[in-house]
């Protein structure tokens, strides 16, 4: 079978040997992209200058060039482990991979020794010393299965009763939730898939009996480092368009099919119930690539979304409320669209992360927002591998101020309570002076005129610009208002339950409360000299109450319990 060609850019997804052939097996299962080598018409790389801020460069140390990397497996925020495979076409095995210990500055490489003729399909790592690999044969004697290292990946030992002897199976990938325990899966065998559990780091790998298991479909395969593990909840997706869950670490295992048995499957989630899964598309159908499970993958309906997630694979970024990446290649446009794309809304909302757009990516993997690595393909020992310099979430604007009611001529001080890491600022201060600002925090504003005056600040980053605006935020009184003493207005009780009662000699109009962060919590027009307010709706804390009176103002310090 020859490999399929689209716009230059081969996919496959798992290449393997069979006796002295090699050949692709009929599912396309090994998914990995080859390195295409193009004029510039077709695919222009970005010079690192271009992204040297949100991505850096690293190199994985590989002498061989023409490496793609297979998987990233992230430890920590400062080790991080590398599977490489030959990007060059030919198919030929590949041992190497490669690990940092400071966070990506430095990258040693290293080769799977004891096994000649074999390919990862996939490295998992629980330490700077521990790591296993998933490999498969492409030639020679050595045995195909699991390789485990305890030195750091200076020697590696196969561990020989995690069996995958089959002809037609080898292992698609391997995930070790601690030292001990782990789970490895294989191709099917005899109409299940071979799914090994183990509790002492491997030594002895036990396989899952067929009943816990759903029988496969014809011709149904796994993919290589196609998994997503979340605690104890575990989904891998097949060759069949179907996605497979468990939820307690691969013991027992359910089945959904949200794609026909011609489309493959990848899937992400961002807690046990909620996620996404994805289809690699082998031709330009763009329909349906995404399709959402609020059940833990037991069902998954339609998933309505505008944009185009690239169809590589796909992650959720952990920590986030719901962001998603993926990477590949961008089929509704152009083929030649390469990257990674992102989702801020669980999918609803996909955009191609401009930084790194345009540059022909393998996969990639995140610990958080902040902390992530883009796999490539090497030409030296100084590149191959993308880490993430910034912080992949949205700009959104927050601010407060406690000066929300002054008089004429009265400052109000502005904080910025945004998130999202804004490059940009733009303040708009109705009514004051200045009347804007482009400062993360602006300088003192005043008011001259009474009246009541929106606040607007506009944030933006590179994913995007959030703007916020506080209607009647600000409220400026004529002048001659004076601050009246503690012992002009009676507040009780202080603290309160449930409601606090306002009484004065004088006239009251209005009554203000605000919380810590200067929200205006309850606002209440008054004509009388004695209020009471209920206040059961708000949290237990410390607010300031404003009151204005005929002959003047008051503020106190009150307690809600």
């Amino acid at each position: 079978m020859n490999l399929f060609f689209v716009s230059f850019v081969v996919f496959a997804r798992k290449l393997c040997s069979f006796a002295k052939t090699l050949i692709l097996k009929k599912s396309l299962k090994l998914f990995v992209m080859k390195r295409t080598l193009l004029s510039i018409v077709f695919l222009t790389l970005m010079s690192l200058s271009s992204f040297s801020q949100t991505w850096i460069q690293e190199g994985l140390g590989f002498t061989a060039t023409e490496r793609g990397v297979m998987n990233v497996f992230i430890v920590n925020s400062q080790v991080v482990w590398v599977a490489a495979y030959d990007g060059s076409g030919n198919n030929a095995a590949c041992e190497d991979f490669s690990k940092t210990v400071n966070g990506g500055t430095t990258w040693t490489p290293g080769t799977v020794n004891n096994a000649t003729g074999l390919s990862f399909s996939q490295i998992c790592a629980v330490s700077a010393d521990t790591a296993w690999a998933c490999m498969y044969k492409v030639s020679g004697s050595n045995p195909q299965g699991v390789y485990y290292t305890t030195n750091g990946g200076t020697t590696w030992v196969n561990q020989p009763t995690a069996v995958f002897t089959s002809s037609s199976s080898f292992p698609d990938w391997i995930y070790f939730w601690d030292a001990n325990n782990g789970i490895v899966v294989g191709d099917p065998v005899n109409n299940y898939f071979q799914i090994y559990t183990t509790s002492d780091g491997g030594t002895t790998w036990v396989a899952l009996p067929n009943s816990q298991m759903p029988v496969v479909l014809s011709g149904e395969t796994g993919y290589t480092a196609n998994y997503c593990v979340l605690g104890n909840f575990v989904w891998f997706g097949t060759s069949h368009g179907r996605i497979l869950a468990s939820t307690d670490r691969g013991q027992h295992w359910i089945v959904a099919a949200p794609f026909t048995t011609s489309e493959n499957a990848f899937a992400a989630y961002q807690d046990s119930v909620n996620g996404l899964g994805l289809k690699y598309l082998a031709t330009t159908d763009t329909l349906n690539i995404l399709k959402k499970s609020t059940n833990g993958g037991s069902s998954y309906s339609a998933l309505t979304y505008y944009g185009v997630p690239y169809d590589g694979e796909i992650h959720y970024l952990p920590g986030t409320p719901e962001t998603y990446v993926t990477t590949g290649v961008d089929y509704k446009n152009q083929p030649d669209r390469l990257g990674l794309a992102y989702s801020f809304n669980a999918g609803v909302n996909w955009a191609p992360e401009p930084m790194i757009n345009g540059t022909q990516l393998t996969c990639s993997q995140w610990l958080n927002d902040s902390t992530g690595w883009a796999g490539g393909f090497n030409t030296s020992t100084t590149d191959g591998i993308f880490k993430f310099n910034a912080v992949l979430a949205p700009a959104i604007s927050n601010f407060m101020t406690p000066d929300t009611l002054l008089q004429q001529g009265g400052q109000a001080v502005f904080t910025n309570l945004s998130t999202g890491n804004p490059t940009s600022y733009a303040w708009t201060f109705t009514g004051g002076y200045p009347s804007s600002s482009s400062l993360k925090n602006p300088p003192a504003v005043t008011y001259n005129l009474a009246g009541s005056y929106n606040v607007r600040l506009i944030t933006t980053n590179n994913w995007g610009t959030d703007t916020l605006t506080k209607v009647n935020y600000i409220n400026i009184y004529g002048v001659g208002i004076n601050e009246l003493n503690q012992n002009s207005v009676n507040v009780f009780p202080n603290p309160a339950t449930d409601n606090i009662t306002v009484q004065a000699n004088s006239n009251i109009k209005q009554i203000y409360i605000y919380n810590v962060t200067g929200q205006l919590v309850i606002n209440q027009t008054v004509n009388t000299k004695k209020i009471t307010l209920s206040v059961s709706g708000l949290s237990t804390g410390v607010y300031s109450l404003k009151a204005i009176l005929d002959n003047g103002t008051f503020t106190k310090k009150i307690v809600i319990q």
